[in-house]
Formats: C-alpha cells, sequence, structure tokens
C-alpha cells in the first residue's frame, strides 16, 4: 500500500460531495491535507465533512456551481486566505447525459459543456491565478477514457467534453510550467459510483425491455 503524506497543503476538490470526489478528499485528508470539500450539492458535503471530522481530520465546506468562473474563484480564494496557500486543485465535478448522437437535445448538449468542459476550464484559470503569485500549485482534472476512444452509443458529446477537458490540461500545463505548477489529467473508465449504479442500471432496464418487447 503507498503511503502518501500531504502535511501542510491544502487541498480543494470540486465535485466532491460524493463518489469520486467523495474518495479524492477523503485520501487527501486521510494524508493530512486542510481539505475543502467543494460541490453544488451543499448537503453532501456537510456529509463527507461530517464523517472526516469525527476522525479527526480537517475539513471545510463551499457551495460552488463550477459553470460558473466567479464562485469557482470565490472557493479556491476563500481556501489560500484561510490557509495562506494554495496548493492542489482536483477538477472532478462532472455529469453524464445518456443520449444518442442524433437524439441529444441543445440543452442536454449545452449541459455538459458548461459542468464539464467550463467547470474544468474555471477551475484551471482560477487556480493559476492563485497560484501564479506562490510560484507553485498541482492541478488534475477528471477528464475520461471517452475523452480519448468514442464509444459505440450514449456517450459522443460527454465524451466531446472529456476530449476537451483533455486537450486544454495540455494547454493550461504550458501556462503552468514556468511557475512550478503541474497541470495533469485522468481519464479513469467505469467506476461504480452513485452516478454510474444509474447510469448501469439504465442500461439493464433497457435490456430486459428488449427482451420482453
Amino acid at each position: 500500500m503507498v503511503n502518501f503524506d500531504f502535511s501542510g497543503k491544502t487541498a480543494v476538490v470540486l465535485g466532491s460531495g460524493r463518489g469520486i470526489g467523495e474518495a479524492i478528499v477523503t485520501l487527501f485528508a486521510e494524508s493530512g491535507a486542510d481539505v475543502y470539500i467543494a460541490d453544488l450539492m451543499i448537503e453532501n458535503c456537510e456529509a463527507v465533512k461530517a464523517k472526516l471530522v469525527s476522525k479527526g481530520y480537517s475539513a471545510h465546506t463551499v457551495k460552488v456551481d463550477v459553470s460558473k468562473y466567479d464562485e469557482v474563484y470565490a472557493a479556491l480564494a476563500k481556501a489560500k486566505k484561510e490557509t495562506g496557500h494554495l496548493d492542489i486543485v482536483i477538477n472532478n465535478a462532472g455529469i453524464v447525459v445518456l443520449s444518442s448522437f442524433l437524439d441529444a437535445t441543445e440543452q442536454e448538449i449545452h449541459n455538459l459543456i458548461n459542468v464539464n468542459l467550463m467547470g474544468a476550464n474555471n477551475g484551471m484559470q482560477a487556480a493559476l491565478k492563485l497560484m501564479i503569485p506562490q510560484n507553485s500549485g498541482k492541478i488534475v482534472n477528471t477528464a475520461s477514457f471517452a475523452g480519448r476512444h468514442a464509444l459505440k452509443q450514449g456517450f459522443a458529446h460527454y465524451g466531446m467534453t472529456k476530449a476537451g477537458v483533455i486537450y486544454l490540461t495540455e494547454a493550461a500545463a504550458y501556462t503552468g510550467a514556468p511557475y512550478n505548477i503541474n497541470v495533469n489529467a485522468i481519464c479513469p473508465g467505469i467506476i461504480r459510483s452513485a452516478m454510474w449504479e444509474k447510469i448501469l442500471d439504465s442500461y439493464a432496464d433497457a435490456g430486459q425491455d428488449r427482451e420482453t418487447s
């Protein structure tokens, strides 16, 4: 087992009220970081905080809509002001809309872009602006295997946004490099989080419908 030591570090995880984000923020807390649990669903943030605080870890919550740059910047600035530095930002917020390429509505596509792509963009821009003056920092974006390989059905526009995240990660890495700021992305496959359980259930239901029709 790998042991991590983030003692004295401030870590903000955007989209950490559940699922992968909750697991990430929990690991940072267990490894000594002062963590900020940031999510639009503040009740989820408070539940995660309660778990961490009950174990003696340092945790804070902040409500943020990642599609709105001002809210993202304010959340990161709050963490930096309260701790004196901003060391790690994880852009993990994301949504999935299951629609075929031909059937996806304009609103569904805009929602995916606003949360998945603009959310990551806002997180990177805000983090870089706050990290550059301190000449250090780490930024990690949650992209997806769907951003690297097109899937046969249901994920066309989701994958489009994640491909955009990968591209923006590379562009932001060039911006941060002269200031000792690393920007990277991870591309997980299917992780059985609450969000993916719903998606997998919908596929199972659809399969049952086909079999009984």
